[in-house]
């Protein structure tokens, strides 16, 4: 259960105080205490260079599978708090140590650097994870979770190629896009700064995918943002919802996994309220509905004109259209999909800039090993449909000379990532 809670990464908008003192961001709430984190210990010595205006270092740690982790504050971002379930926290020791909590501050991010990032002299690439993960587990043991940790990811195969491999983990596991955009934002001036490259390669699976397109394409909140500075070459998405999913809402009996605590951490239910045992219970906090999801409200897409939902899944109608059923109630997709701000439609009208090179790669496999029940109602990787991670149209500039390059492959919504063909088929898009 603990890999079908991870594969969920299916993937309210309030104005309050923020972090860094001003109003106007999504607002994600926390009263909960972080959790303490083990000392760090020595890492090697820090090249003496001024760090980006707004941003101090507040601690860094030596790494098994990297040089080092740093955890970086960016105090001149109007960030606002974020609150999450419990048991959505950080659990891998080594993210917690380097957070120095397990529920960090929403103005807090980690750049990983690749053991090999001062020898070797290829490209900067800079790996994005998707929701619900970290850098460690995505690109240096992705196949961790189907029990083998041996296995190599990108972070191995692209440092054997004589490239210089970074990677960012967010504090917040369904945290808001546009946060996550400004981190990698700051991640990137890092990264050139370190190397002195001028423009890095990024590589996003599944929601990171959407936070390199939503920097690249200057899609922003209000505010003071960083915008996009012209310092990215290439673009390669690996399964990401680039028009979105809607899987809470297709397959509603999936809510009955939700309410169990493995479960609840990573996905969210598209119930509100759940008929138990003849008396209604409250479960708002481990829906879609709640503050406790913002990345999952901004990913929603109706899908059910191209792919109706089932009708003999429990309560399929007022799931997806909201009100009471036999045994639930729910808000509908609508009402979250405004919660995200109608971000899927919206970030339609922001194109990737022309001179990027752009690779988009979908999964047609919808087998996921371990999981009794992945997408079926269409073409799909397991979790996301082909037609969406495969969508090209909305990242097209009208001025782009070299078409969005466009790959379907073999590989489920995991695999995509470290299969030995992906490693080798990615390896050969970084140039």
């Amino acid at each position: 259960m603990k890999l079908l809670a991870f594969i969920l990464l299916i993937l309210n908008v309030t104005t309050l105080k923020t972090e860094a003192g001003s109003d106007g961001a999504f607002t994600q709430l926390s009263s909960a205490a972080p959790a303490a984190a083990a000392a760090p210990v020595p890492v090697p010595a820090r090249e003496k260079t001024k760090a980006p205006a707004g941003l101090a270092l507040v601690r860094a740690i030596q790494s098994k599978y990297w040089e080092r982790i740093e955890c970086w504050q960016d105090a001149a971002r109007p960030f606002a708090t974020e609150s999450a379930l419990n048991k959505s926290r950080h659990e891998t020791p080594e993210i917690i140590s380097a957070f120095g909590s397990n529920l960090p501050p929403t103005s807090t991010f980690l750049l990983h650097y690749g053991p090999k990032w001062r020898t070797n002299k290829g490209k900067v690439v800079i790996l994005v994870h998707g929701a619900s993960d970290n850098a460690n587990r995505a690109w240096a043991t992705p196949a961790i979770l189907l029990g083998d940790a041996s296995k190599p990811g990108l972070l191995q195969t692209l440092e054997a190629a004589g490239h210089r491999v970074f990677a960012v983990t967010f504090p917040h596991k369904h945290g808001n896009l546009f946060y996550e955009a400004q981190y990698l934002a700051d991640a990137i001036e890092l990264a050139r700064q370190a190397t002195g490259e001028q423009k890095v390669t990024l590589i996003g699976h599944s929601a990171g995918g959407l936070v390199a397109r939503v920097y690249v394409s200057n899609f922003r909140l209000n505010g003071a943002w960083t915008p996009y500075r012209g310092d990215v070459a290439n673009l390669v998405t690996l399964a990401a919802p680039h028009r979105g999913q809607d899987f809470a809402f297709r397959h509603p009996e999936f809510n009955y996994y939700f309410m169990k605590d493995e479960l609840a951490a990573n996905a969210p239910m598209s119930w509100d309220k759940v008929l138990a045992y003849g008396v209604w219970q409250d479960t708002l906090e481990f829906s879609i509905y709640s503050d406790n999801f913002p990345m999952q409200q901004q990913v929603l897409y109706n899908w059910t004109g191209k792919y109706p939902v089932k009708p003999t899944s429990p309560d399929s109608y007022t799931t997806l259209h909201g009100g009471y059923g036999f045994v639930s109630h729910s808000l509908g997709i609508d009402d979250a999909v405004a919660r995200g701000g109608n971000f899927i439609n919206t970030f339609r009208s922001y194109p990737v800039p022309a001179d990027i090179a752009v690779t988009v790669i979908a999964g047609n496999n919808n087998k996921i090993e371990n999981v009794p029940q992945t997408e079926s109602d269409g073409p799909s990787d397991g979790l996301v449909f082909v037609e969406s991670a495969a969508h090209t149209a909305d990242l097209t500039h009208p001025a782009r000379k070299t078409p969005v390059n466009k790959l379907i492959v073999n590989e489920n919504h995991l695999t995509i990532t470290f299969s030995p063909a992906m490693l080798k088929l990615v390896a050969g898009l970084v140039k």
